[in-house]
């Protein structure tokens, strides 16, 4: 069973006022090298949001296999079922819970760095001790852990 991270966001409108009811639709989809063999990924995961415009999806951590190709697409509905905001190219580096912005913030040089293993990851947790209970093929040398404590 792949490890999953629990990916969270609010949906306001413009005036910051939350949005009930819209729908959050997260596509992954690409390859990925496991056990020295090749294998297509894909999965598909909804989330409608609450009265608050809250709303999370435990999506498949893609940070674990040998060649980082594969990626989340997060597509974000309002209320009248109208897109409102699209992110392509998503990376989930760990299993630690993220919110989309800081998700959309660090995938692209994370995404890089699990391919260059000079390269440093940016992993935000809120504790040390979340950071080192992850599984060993969710940490590498070069990572760099923001603690943020909240």
């Amino acid at each position: 069973m792949p490890t999953k991270s629990t990916v969270s966001g609010v949906l306001q409108d413009a005036s910051l006022a939350p949005i009930a009811g819209g729908k959050i639709v997260a596509t992954l989809s690409g390859s990925d090298i496991f056990d020295s063999g090749v294998r297509i990924v894909t999965n598909r995961v909804q989330a409608t949001t609450d009265d608050q415009g809250a709303w999370s999806l435990d999506l498949i951590v893609n940070g674990e296999g040998e060649n980082a190709t594969s990626s989340w697409a997060v597509e974000i509905f309002n209320e009248f079922a109208a897109s409102v905001h699209k992110v392509q190219n998503l990376f989930i580096a760990t299993g630690d819970p993220i919110t989309l912005g800081d998700l959309e913030k660090i995938s692209a040089a994370n995404k890089q760095a699990a391919t260059d293993a000079a390269k440093s990851r940016l992993v935000i947790a809120t504790t040390f001790k979340e950071y080192a209970d992850l599984p060993a093929a969710q940490k590498r040398a070069a990572d760099v852990v923001l603690v943020t404590g909240v």
